[in-house]
């Protein structure tokens, strides 16, 4: 039986080099409100977040966010901030990233 037949596969996608689409910072933030549906329809609305999670412990979520630069990201964070108070985290460097345990 295949992998997608067991549903273990749930769909394919394709993977781009962000810095060639002019999207090469990588942020991670974490936010914490009490706004959790403005906040989510924020990031619905806005390019520059490619992931949203709700986590656990003293903030309750955490984005990752694709700039093309510092400067972007500051004014991202300014357009944040009205949402609740957030702690930034830009990538260095990507060591291991879409990995899958079999």
């Amino acid at each position: 039986m295949k992998l997608e037949d067991k549903k273990i596969i749930s769909e394919y996608r394709t993977s781009f080099r962000m810095r060639e689409l002019n999207r090469g910072t990588t942020t991670f933030i974490l936010i914490k409100t009490v706004h959790c549906q403005e906040l989510v329809d924020f990031c619905t609305e806005v390019r520059e977040v490619t992931d949203l999670f709700r986590i656990s412990g003293e903030y309750n979520y955490l984005m990752k966010v694709q700039t093309a630069s510092v400067e972007e990201l500051a004014e991202f964070q300014d357009s944040l901030a009205r949402i609740g108070p957030s702690k930034s985290h830009i990538c260095l460097k990507n060591i291991l990233e879409n990995r899958v345990i079999l």
